[in-house]
Order: structure tokens, then sequence, then C-alpha cells
């Protein structure tokens, strides 16, 4: 067995010890820790550390090794603990989610890259990270395509562009990785969840199960729209073309899909943040 899957064993038998924590003790350790108190901090990043692990191994083989995938998402979890609002109510876990996917992307992002993004773009992929950021902390959920679109003032096609070429981005950096080291973890190819892309909430099952409520031509639209189901967004004037309708009827029929959509989608705010 190789040394890093040694210390992978090891670290595995070392968080496995660490019991998880109710929400009151959460509560409580949260707001000691962030009046400074260490050993409270401590406490609660012991007992999350399995949420880590658990997120990481959806990033492998994207440029960094298993240990460097799980000691950057302790970053975030961190991050998370300082940020949190336990007034709020919200669940610890499902906040932290985020800041842990956010602090292994951006490492990937600076430590694994092969192909550089072009400046444009990558300003365009952290003004709407920033403002996920922002969203996340204020509200303790992540925002739908339609209120980045309107915050930042972007169409919902060229966010969901941009997050598309981003994700085949980083398939692509994957393919070519020169330091890719399938002893870098214990884990079979083969049992990877590779879902779990940088940005990826829109195309979860959730939303796949929220379709169904919807007619089946509307339901046709709005995934040709948003590219759910792996291919490509299409632009209005597209579907017009594919249904015989003008683009203003296609961006009407959107319009009133994402209506009813928003009514499934706030039954369960927080489902592509639990989904990994």
């Amino acid at each position: 067995m190789s040394k890093t899957n040694d210390l992978v064993k090891l670290y595995f038998n070392d968080i496995k010890e660490y019991r998880m924590l109710t929400k009151d003790e959460e509560t409580e350790l949260i707001t000691e820790a962030q009046m400074g108190n260490g050993e409270a901090k401590d406490e609660i990043i012991k007992s999350n550390l399995r949420l880590v692990v658990k997120i990481a191994k959806g990033y492998i083989n994207r440029g960094l090794g298993f240990m460097d995938l799980i000691s950057e998402g302790n970053f975030g979890l961190i991050v998370a603990i300082d940020k949190f609002d336990v007034k709020k109510g919200y669940k610890f876990s499902t906040y932290a989610v985020w800041w842990i996917k956010q602090a292994i992307s951006k490492a990937i992002i600076n430590k694994g890259r092969k192909i550089r993004i072009p400046s444009y773009k990558y300003e365009l992929i952290n003004k709407i990270n920033n403002y996920i950021s922002g969203h996340i902390d204020k509200n303790g959920e992540k925002p739908k395509i339609e209120e980045i679109s309107l915050k930042l003032e972007m169409k919902p096609e060229k966010i969901m562009q941009i997050m598309t070429e981003f994700k085949e981005l980083m398939s692509l950096e994957s393919k070519i990785s020169e330091n890719l080291n399938l002893e870098d973890t214990i884990f079979e190819e083969k049992s990877l969840n590779l879902e779990n892309d940088i940005i990826d909430g829109i195309i979860k099952d959730k939303i796949k199960e929220s379709l169904k409520v919807l007619k089946e031509r509307d339901r046709t639209i709005v995934k040709m729209r948003y590219g759910i189901g792996g291919d490509e967004p299409k632009t209005l004037r597209e579907i017009g073309e594919i249904f015989n309708i003008t683009r203003e009827r296609v961006r009407q029929i959107e319009k009133k899909a994402l209506k009813k959509l928003e009514i499934e989608f706030k039954k369960d705010l927080d489902f592509y943040l639990n989904n990994t």
C-alpha cells in the first residue's frame, strides 16, 4: 500500500472516533467559537470532518490529491463556522456544504490548473461566485439562477453558459492532468460520483423531479433552455424553431413554467446543498 493510502487510512481511523453533535450542542459551541473559544471550534470541526471527506470524494481526479482536497475542504469548514448565524435557525451542515465546496473549487482553480481561463471569463466566474457567497452568508441558502440574473444584470442563458463552459473546462483538465494517480484514493473509480461539479445546483435530481409538475412541452422547453440532462443550453430562437413558435412565445412559456417550479423549489430550498 502506498504512503498516501496509509495516510488516508490513518486519517479515517482518527475521524471515525469523533461523535456527531446535536443541534443544541452545535449551536452552543458555534456561539462560543465565534467569541474566540478555540476548544469549542475544534469540537465543531472534528464533528464535521466526515462531511468534508464525503464532499471531497466528488472532486477526485480534478488535479489535486485526495488528502489535499480534504485539507482545502477543512478550510472551507472553518470559514463556515466563522460566518454561520445561529439566530437564523439553519442547519449548520447544510450551510457548511457550500463553503466546503467553494474552498475545494478555488483550490482546484489555483493549484490544479493545466489550462488557463481567459481573464474576462475568470472575472465573470468570480462575479457569480461572489454573489452566491454573499447570498449564502446572508440567507443561509443558495440563490436561484433567476436571482443571480436579476442581481448581476446578466441574462440567465449567459450565466448558464459560463457555468457550462467552466464545467467542461474542469472535466477536460481532469483528463490531461499529469499528476493523476489512482493510488491517491482508497476508493475505486467506478464508485465515484462526479456529478458534484463546481457549480451544480440547477441540474440535480430534485429539479428533475420538480419538472414533472409541468406539461410535456413546457418541461422539454425548460430542459432545453437550461441544458438539464447533459445537453447544451439552447437559445430562445433555437427552441422556437424546434417547436415552430416565436421567440417571445418561448419566453412566455419559460416564465410561466419557472413560476410554477418556484412553488416546488420552496418546499425544499436546500435540496442541492444536501444532495452530495
